[in-house]
């Protein structure tokens, strides 16, 4: 019964990283410039500057050539219908 307690406790404390990644990311995105409309259910990408500040793109990191205007890539997000992001994948 320990064991299964432990692996309940194992698993809401990967759901509250989650979700606190979830917040944190969310956090950052509405911060963001964001030069169009995110569509519900359209992947995007959030990428920061040399500068520092936060920008959102339809472009993906693979398909930049030369001429990329950013520093770092942050995450690859899918907005939700309740307008929250989903992180499909974050650079770590």
């Amino acid at each position: 019964q320990m064991a299964q307690l432990y692996e309940q406790m194992r698993l809401l404390a990967d759901q509250a990283k989650k979700i606190q990644a979830r917040v944190a990311v969310s956090e950052r995105i509405y911060q963001a410039s964001i030069a169009f409309e995110p569509l519900i259910n359209h992947t995007y990408f959030l990428y920061q500057k040399p500068d520092g500040t936060d920008f959102l793109s339809m472009i993906a990191p693979e398909a930049w050539g030369r001429k990329k205007e950013w520093a770092s890539f942050v995450a690859e997000i899918k907005l939700l219908a309740d307008h929250t992001w989903e992180i499909l994948r974050e650079n770590v």
